[in-house]
């Protein structure tokens, strides 16, 4: 099992710097966690339109919004935020 290549995307890092320490640093760790154990998680889809091909993952009252590839192994974040702003 190969692990997956997370990339933050320049939103993402964005995001990320406007959390606080604690809850970044929590964050932070669950997505090197999802990069080592990507095939192992249950990933939940997203629906609509815009975020067609997009998973999400629960990190408390945060969400991560993610893309995978899959041949490449590469795990892409495009949003992190609080459960209510995230989506928006």
């Amino acid at each position: 099992m190969k692990p997956y290549q997370v990339i933050l995307t320049p939103e993402a890092q964005a995001d990320l710097r406007g959390i606080t320490s604690a809850a970044r640093t929590r964050l932070l760790d669950k997505l090197e966690w999802m990069g080592e154990n990507a095939e192992l998680i249950q990933h939940q889809a997203l629906q609509g339109d815009e975020w067609k091909g997009c998973f999400k993952y629960r990190v408390g009252d945060y969400r991560i919004i993610y893309r995978m590839e899959h041949p490449t192994t590469k795990l892409f974040v495009l949003k992190v935020g609080h459960r209510r702003e995230v989506y928006q």
